[in-house]
């Protein structure tokens, strides 16, 4: 019975890893807009309307909708120039992060109270997705190393374990938090290279990012 159990759950395995394969597939391609909480939706919606309203999106009603939104030192045209970018995924971006962003001394990003650093300049984007591609097929390996390893053994040392379906069914549902852990990173620093790209593309393009620092430059 125990046996059964055993590989009832490593099919189990198997097939959950297969399914975050699918689920980061999706999240890339699909599922941004989903990514983000009811309250980030509705800002993002009236982002959107707002910006619809004027020809350049910085009228009073974009501008007070952004003040409102991301703080008094925001650029409203930092968020214009994200809602116009990819469909709209960079301001979803700048939504999902807008407390860890600060514009004190240029662009940070607040990761704790006690660690701040710079956006990332380079998309990881493609390591982290063969990570999770790698966890996958590393999974599906070990679902069958558990039926072949039944008429053939492995006595080789060092990979006995590999005949013990009890350890298989550890190991593989060790990757699956591995591999939720990597998901999320993904999305974390993908969000952060899209910010800190829109902010470089912004600064070098239309001067300085914070609204203060447009003000003080009117007078």
């Amino acid at each position: 019975m125990l046996s059964a159990f055993i590989y009832v759950m490593i099919f189990v395995g198997v097939t959950v890893t297969l399914y975050q394969l699918y689920e980061v597939n999706y999240a890339i391609n699909f599922g941004n807009k989903k990514k983000l909480s009811p309250e980030d939706a509705a800002h993002y919606d009236r982002l959107a309307a707002e910006a619809a309203r004027s020809d350049d999106g910085e009228g009073s009603g974009f501008a007070q909708a952004v003040r409102e939104i991301f703080g008094a030192d925001m650029n409203p045209r930092l968020v214009r120039s994200a809602l116009a970018e990819n469909e709209g995924d960079t301001a979803r971006a700048l939504l999902r992060r807008k407390h860890r962003i600060t514009l004190d001394q240029g662009v940070c990003v607040r990761h704790l109270p006690f660690w701040s650093s710079r956006p990332p300049r380079w998309d990881v984007r493609g390591l982290l997705i063969a990570l999770v591609i790698i966890n996958s097929l590393f999974g599906q390996f070990l679902g069958g190393m558990s039926i072949y390893t039944l008429l053939y053994p492995i006595t080789m040392s060092g990979f006995t374990w590999l005949n013990d379906p009890l350890a298989l069914m550890i190991a593989i549902f060790a990757l699956v938090p591995l591999t939720y852990a990597i998901a999320r990173l993904d999305l974390y620093l993908n969000d952060l290279y899209r910010i800190g790209r829109l902010t470089r593309d912004v600064a070098l393009g239309c001067g300085p990012l914070t609204a203060s620092a447009v003000s003080v430059g009117r007078e």
